[in-house]
């Protein structure tokens, strides 16, 4: 059964308390976040990671992004991290910005599709983030939406795809759903801007000196 939760009607503690405990029993979850609502677990609960594919029709070699609550705890999971993660991380986290950094194996590798890269985000969504400190692992998150449908925050919508499908499904207090975040990799010597999304694309490039 799913624990379906409104959150403009419990305290913030309540849900964090909840959702962090469906988490670290495996669950997956369902939550709002400052871009699309997102679908997840733990990103290091392999069986919930398969699940969470399975569940979505995801194809297996299309990477999950991974949430983070803070700048410095990327760092436990990355290595040979580019110069300008730190300039594009203090000037765009918490916010929707998503950035590719090479793995050091800590993260379970489905999520990155298998490779060796993740890309890691800071939600400017204070309940996601309070989420994860109390995981105390990052999540692996991506839109609750079937792979092939259009991505929505309509709670109606929600309840269709996902009631008796996940372990809890936490319905925010919008049913806008705003774009997804700029996605930028780091991976190489030259950066690259992957996806566009809400950050000005121009400003973006003036930083990763773009040709």
């Amino acid at each position: 059964m799913t624990d379906i939760i409104y959150e403009s009607q419990y305290a913030e503690e309540i849900i964090v308390e909840k959702a962090s405990a469906a988490l670290n029993d495996g669950g997956i979850i369902v939550i709002p976040t400052d871009t699309i609502p997102g679908i997840g677990c733990r990103a290091d609960k392999h069986k919930s990671i398969q699940r969470l594919f399975e569940l979505k029709d995801r194809p297996l070699d299309l990477p999950i992004p991974v949430i983070t609550a803070d700048k410095n705890d990327i760092y436990k999971y990355t290595r040979n991290i580019h110069p300008l993660f730190e300039k594009l991380a203090d000037k765009y986290w918490p916010g929707q910005l998503t950035i590719i950094l090479q793995s050091n194996g800590k993260i379970d590798n489905a999520v990155g599709g298998g490779g060796n890269t993740i890309g890691f985000r800071i939600p400017d969504y204070q309940l996601v983030r309070s989420i994860v400190r109390a995981t105390g692992f990052p999540l692996a998150l991506t839109s609750a939406n079937p792979h092939a449908a259009v991505p929505t925050a309509v709670h109606e919508r929600l309840l269709k795809w996902w009631k008796d499908e996940v372990e809890m499904i936490v319905l925010g207090l919008t049913i806008k759903a705003n774009p997804p975040s700029t996605v930028v990799d780091l991976t190489t010597d030259k950066p690259t801007i992957v996806r566009e999304g809400l950050i000005d694309t121009d400003e973006l490039c003036r930083i990763l000196k773009c040709d």
